[in-house]
């Protein structure tokens, strides 16, 4: 098995966490006005079905593009923090979201939400 562009260690994991608390956590927290959501959890089943219903909805599929969002409700109209997922397809050598495909949301939030990693 060949090794995916991007591994990185657990170390590098720690520090691009570390950054992430103490350039955007504090920010965050304010704006959702409690700790915020800091990961989301999918179950490999579900990635696994995920790719391949992207790949049979969408023949020029060629990679998947992660967002940040705010999932809001009537009792938190601030919300946590989200990622989700959406198809992507190359145009002019470029990678562009596929604009009426399905994406993926839903993830298990971290337990609690603001837990660092690893959790």
């Amino acid at each position: 098995m060949s090794t995916p562009k991007g591994i990185i260690t657990a170390a590098e994991a720690k520090v691009l966490n570390d950054n992430w608390t103490s350039l955007r956590a504090k920010e965050n927290e304010t704006a959702a006005g409690q700790p915020d959501n800091r990961s989301s959890w999918y179950s490999l089943e579900d990635m696994e079905q995920f790719l391949s219903l992207i790949k049979a909805e969408n023949p020029t599929v060629n990679g998947v593009r992660f967002y940040l969002g705010v999932e809001t409700t009537q009792e938190a109209p601030k919300g946590l923090t989200t990622i989700f997922m959406v198809p992507t397809e190359e145009i002019d050598s470029e990678n562009k979201d596929i604009p009426e495909a399905r994406g993926m949301d839903k993830g298990a939030n971290g337990m609690p939400p603001g837990e660092d990693y690893p959790n």
